[in-house]
């Protein structure tokens, strides 16, 4: 049977693997990152982060449950080194077992794809807690892998939609925070669990509500913008690009625009995202048309969870 791109499997080609196992696995991660990892079902997976003191992102993860007493942390490839380093740092001499898992793939499903149909034999698979825009995880072995695979660019669209940070680009490694960038919202930290590393300047941004900036997308009128380019409003400046890539089919946003080709993420302060969002209320459409990146209109596309925004903070 032939597959459409749109049911293709995807292989996540930029992830790295380590597995943290042994009676003491739970407790170990539990006091280290930020999500809550003893209420992780078997079979499940969660978003989560290591880290600084000061509360700034060090390595952002997906991690899985495959076994009671196993856990699989993914991250981006270039940092799975740093994280596993990291983890041997914090072991001293608790009795688990780190590794680096160098042939575990992540394949992606998205829509109504069946795991036990479309990928076999795998270690484990489950839906992106995320969004269900993300639809299902499945982690295989290399030689496992399904002979037609669809492109990675379709679900990082659908990934930057629903708003999903993910890797160093999104998240500066030392600089980023995690309210700024939802994760508080997306499941990435549990604020009941107690001590980790960075809890209380994290747990204190949050009770004092102190974020003064917040990741959005933006849907693009052009080609999907490089890195760090400029976003500006008014002629002015406000921020700079980070992940993006090409829409394949249209997505509505806020305004209701269809004509996006490209969409991005961006940190952009909250003050300026009201503005841009209170000179539409008002009716001056023209002045939302001010939002440009790369000489193409852009337009604000919140995803549902981001509303409404925290409110204003002083710079």
């Amino acid at each position: 049977m032939t597959l459409t791109s749109d049911e293709l499997p995807i292989c996540h080609p930029d992830t790295g693997f380590i597995s943290v196992a042994g009676d003491e696995a739970c407790a170990f991660l539990q006091s280290i990152i930020t999500a809550n990892v003893e209420t992780l079902p078997i079979g499940a997976c969660r978003p989560a982060a290591l880290l600084t003191p000061q509360g700034r992102v060090l390595i952002d993860m997906m991690v899985y449950r495959p076994a009671l007493d196993r856990f699989l942390l993914r991250s981006d490839a270039a940092r799975r080194d740093d994280l596993f380093t990291r983890l041997r740092r914090y072991r001293l001499r608790r009795p688990i077992d780190l590794a680096v898992e160098a042939d575990i793939r992540l394949v992606l499903l998205l829509g109504k794809q069946d795991a036990e149909t479309s990928v076999t034999p795998m270690i484990m698979s489950c839906h992106d807690p995320r969004s269900p825009q993300l639809g299902s995880h499945c982690l295989v072995e290399a030689i496992h892998l399904p002979a037609q695979m669809g492109e990675i660019d379709r679900w990082h669209a659908n990934r930057i939609a629903a708003g999903v940070p993910e890797g160093s680009v999104d998240l500066t490694p030392e600089r980023a925070l995690m309210l700024e960038a939802g994760l508080d919202r997306l499941g990435a930290v549990d604020f009941e669990k107690g001590c980790y590393v960075g809890q209380e300047v994290t747990a204190r941004t949050h009770y004092r509500g102190l974020v003064k900036r917040r990741l959005v997308p933006l849907t693009i009128a052009g080609a999907p913008p490089a890195i760090d380019s400029d976003i500006s409003w008014q002629g002015s400046v406000i921020g700079k690009s980070k992940t993006a890539a090409a829409l394949i089919a249209p997505i509505t946003g806020t305004h209701g625009q269809t004509d996006a080709k490209s969409i991005c993420l961006a940190l952009l302060k909250l003050s300026d995202l009201h503005d841009i969002l209170d000179t539409s209320a008002d009716g001056d459409d023209s002045t939302m048309n001010d939002l440009m990146i790369n000489g193409h209109a852009a337009r604000l596309a919140l995803a549902d969870w981001m509303q409404p925004l925290p409110r204003r903070t002083k710079s």
